[in-house]
């Protein structure tokens, strides 16, 4: 569930670290956003798209009014860092999907 750590070094290559999974009430802000941003581009490689329950699901979290407001919040974060953008602009808050910022 946690984000990789990816570093490239020119002389040295690329080092990916893998780490287990954390429950998302112990995860920092800034590895909840790199946790958003790795989920949209798995979602992006499936040819699929990101939204609130896909990501949701990814954190281990139910679909009370609680946790779906603390989603919305934080993909609002990672929009407004321009990790991620919408998939289609003109779609309606409920049906709002998400891509990497790159795609």
């Amino acid at each position: 569930m946690a984000a990789p750590k990816v570093e490239s070094d020119e002389g040295l290559g690329t080092n990916v670290t893998l780490y287990s999974g954390d429950a998302y009430s112990r995860m920092k802000k800034a590895e909840r956003r790199e946790a958003v941003y790795w989920h949209a581009c798995l979602m992006y490689a499936r040819d699929d798209s990101m939204g609130n329950q896909s990501l949701r699901e990814r954190f281990g979290l139910s679909d009370s009014r609680k946790d779906t407001v603390a989603i919305s919040r934080l993909i609002k974060e990672c929009r407004d860092e321009g990790l991620i953008k919408d998939e289609d602009e003109d779609a309606g808050d409920k049906y709002r999907r998400y891509i990497p910022y790159w795609a």
